[in-house]
């Protein structure tokens, strides 16, 4: 049948809206073709930029799809975040010609899509050795901090969505406890996302120069990475050396918690653009310290995936399963 194995798909945030046509299996791998970016200001309604997007592809049309959304999953209409984009997926299904349209949170689709990430994409941070059938974890720091877990039944994989970026920070030194109070002080609580994420790298670093007595430079997140690559001794470099320790504490915690024997997956935009400093900080050492569970948690094999695409290859794969 014409477009059997083919699915419309997209990742869209408040920002941006990336479109694909994705043909193949979970089981054989997805090829992503005539991927598209647009921009949301430039249409009124989801279903503009849906219908621009199709105008623009050639070939087979996909017979069913899945849009990853920043926002919320709920039966009826899905509203966005960040954005005054809404749709009902039925609805917008029907409209798009399509027999079966899911909506799924964005990370939930990352997540799906890091076992699908082809191997040039990945970067091992820590060997380790995967247990067969134990579950993963997958976690990025980005505009927020995404967690999501992946639990294998049988050919099947079930996706977890969590708010794990949500739980309360749990300092290790003396400055993380400064840090850590410099963010509770002004925020009323501090969650691991108030450091994990692009904001949480401003807080960093307007907390260090308050406990240095520096006045802050009001630094974008682009500025903190790019000064700490540039200058070792910069408040900057610390503040990213921070970001990374921290990040370390956090995925070892998750990788316990979940039992992610299977290995922990990390994703978001700002990982890939700091790798040096993340290969030379103490992430990995902070990923292993939990006492009597250390060798537990060297045995955990802990990749960064580099590439856009998974939120897109997940969304496939929940397209294909029928939903999560």
């Amino acid at each position: 049948m014409a477009g059997a194995g083919s699915y419309l798909v997209a990742d869209i945030g408040g920002t941006n809206a990336r479109f694909a046509i994705a043909r193949g299996s979970a089981r054989d791998g997805f090829r992503l073709e005539e991927v598209r970016r647009f921009k949301n200001e430039d249409f009124e309604k989801l279903r503009d930029a849906a219908f621009a997007f199709m105008q623009s592809c050639s070939g087979d049309k996909p017979t069913a799809g899945c849009f990853a959304v920043a926002g919320p999953i709920a039966d009826g209409e899905v509203r966005l975040t960040n954005s005054n984009w809404r749709f009902r997926p039925d609805e917008l299904a029907e409209e798009l010609g399509l027999e079966h349209l899911v909506a799924a949170n964005d990370f939930a689709a990352q997540a799906r899509g890091a076992l699908l990430s082809a191997p040039e994409d990945q970067v091992e941070l820590a060997a380790g050795e995967a247990v067969p059938g134990a579950p993963c974890a997958v976690l990025g720091p980005g505009t927020g901090l995404g967690l999501g877990l992946l639990v294998p039944d049988g050919e099947r994989v079930n996706v977890v969505a969590t708010e794990g970026g949500h739980a309360g920070f749990s300092p290790r030194t003396d400055e993380e406890v400064e840090v850590g109070k410099f963010i509770a002080d002004e925020f009323g609580f501090c969650s691991w996302e108030r450091l994990l994420s692009g904001r949480g790298l401003v807080n960093i670093h307007r907390a260090i120069c308050d406990i240095e007595g520096v006045t802050w430079g009001g630094y974008r997140p682009e500025k903190i990475t790019e000064r700490a690559l540039e200058d070792a001794g910069s408040i900057s470099r610390r503040t990213v050396d921070l970001f990374c320790n921290v990040l370390g504490g956090y995925a070892g915690d998750v990788a316990v918690i979940t039992g992610a024997r299977g290995g922990v997956y990390l994703g978001g935009g700002i990982l890939p653009k700091i790798l040096p400093i993340l290969r030379e900080s103490a992430f990995h050492a902070r990923f292993c310290r939990r006492g009597p569970m250390s060798k537990y948690a060297e045995s955990i094999p802990v990749r960064l995936v580099q590439s856009d695409a998974p939120a897109l290859m997940g969304a496939a794969a929940i397209a294909e399963e029928g939903g999560l």
